[in-house]
């Protein structure tokens, strides 16, 4: 049967998260700066080394349990952006809230990953709103069989939000095809893009709990120079199964086109994560 369940944070991982999001967004605006993938890690390395394999193998279970747990989820998104025009000056801009949803199946291909949203009342759904920028498939990276798709180095264990995590970098490789994030040019046509950047995991759990990435190079066919994001995932329980899985928090985009350039920022609240399971039972079968 299709269920719903209400997502929670677990008590002690709410706490910290509230505290960095509280933080976060009482910060936030909106200005051009989009993470340097490249740039030496900011912080405080406790070690330098880090077994890169054992790494994988967890990170690789969390994404495989986020699959297997996942059919979709929905969130309440609020939206905030402003866009540029060539000369920097400020051509548009708002504020919107969304019914967000995401949908995993399984297709021919593997697995497919969708996302929509529509406006709550009194939000407008803009060109630059209804751009998905592949959120849940950020982390989906680290599954087994697309971790090949990468060459990934392990550059250290820092201290992230109050919690020890390995810093894997990674780059996509010239010799595999890219599954993770694609663009769409104005004729249809979509666009594989190669893919570089940093994921926190936590060296406790295995979960991505935050993610910088960027564009290898520009793909001229879709009009994208540039492309950065950078996602701050949390904690979520079931309240009647004991899953835990990370999603996206918030999330900064940063996109610069050939006619213009934008900055989305995307905050996450009230998941409703929707699961198919099903009951069975099984009985001896009745004597003649």
């Amino acid at each position: 049967m299709l269920a719903g369940t209400v997502l929670e944070l677990p008590v002690s991982a709410a706490a910290q998260q509230a505290k960095d999001v509280e933080k976060k967004l009482k910060n936030r605006s909106l200005h051009w700066s989009p993470p340097l993938v490249d740039a030496p890690l900011r912080g405080r390395i406790a070690s330098p080394l880090c077994a890169l394999s054992h790494v994988l193998e967890r990170a690789g279970a969390r994404a495989n349990e986020l699959v297997a747990s996942l059919q979709n989820f929905t969130a309440q998104e609020k939206i905030e952006y402003q866009a540029f025009d060539r000369l920097d000056y400020a051509k548009e801009g708002g504020t919107g809230t969304f019914n967000y949803v995401v949908d995993f199946q399984q297709g021919v291909g593997g697995l497919v990953v969708q996302e929509s949203r529509n406006p709550t009342h009194g939000s407008r759904l803009t060109a630059a709103m209804a751009q998905d920028v592949g959120l849940p498939e950020m982390a989906l990276m680290f599954l087994p069989e697309m971790q090949g798709d990468y060459a990934m180095t392990c550059e250290g264990t820092i201290e992230r939000s109050g919690q020890a995590t390995w810093v894997v970098h990674f780059e996509q490789r010239k010799d595999r095809a890219s599954h993770t994030l694609s663009f769409r040019g104005g004729s249809g046509a979509v666009y594989p893009a190669k893919l570089k950047g940093r994921a926190w995991i936590g060296s406790d759990s295995g979960e991505v709990v935050h993610m910088e990435t960027s564009l290898m190079e520009e793909i001229p066919a879709a009009n994208v120079r540039h492309w950065y994001l950078s996602v701050d995932y949390a904690p979520v329980q079931f309240r009647t199964r004991n899953v835990r899985i990370w999603l996206p928090q918030t999330v900064d985009a940063y996109c610069n086109f050939d006619d213009h350039r934008a900055i989305v920022y995307h905050t996450f609240t009230n998941f409703m994560l929707f699961s198919v399971h099903t009951d069975q039972r099984s009985e001896k079968p009745q004597e003649p």
